[in-house]
């Protein structure tokens, strides 16, 4: 916590006087584009790395619970065909 503050202090100290105004609406611009560039690389790790190995080391559970939906999904139209006749 110390050298947190000491390295505050110099900071502060040895600081320069700003060369241009940075207005609320350019520092919420940045701040946005920095927060969707990030977000961005960040989606695309997990979607490039992450899904395919959980994928792969899990149990495949999901893939028979998608199998399962459809199924019901092809009953309930069969269903509704009964119906209309």
């Amino acid at each position: 916590m110390k050298s947190i503050l000491f390295l505050s202090l110099i900071f502060i100290l040895f600081s320069s006087n700003a060369q241009a105004y940075v207005g609320p609406g350019l520092g919420v611009g940045v701040i946005g584009a920095i927060v969707g560039v990030v977000g961005a690389i960040l989606m695309a790790i997990i979607g490039v790395f992450w899904y395919p190995l959980k994928r792969l080391f899990g149990k495949g559970d999901d893939d028979e619970s998608l199998e399962d939906e459809d199924d019901s999904d092809s009953d309930s139209d069969s269903d509704s065909e009964k119906n209309r006749t």
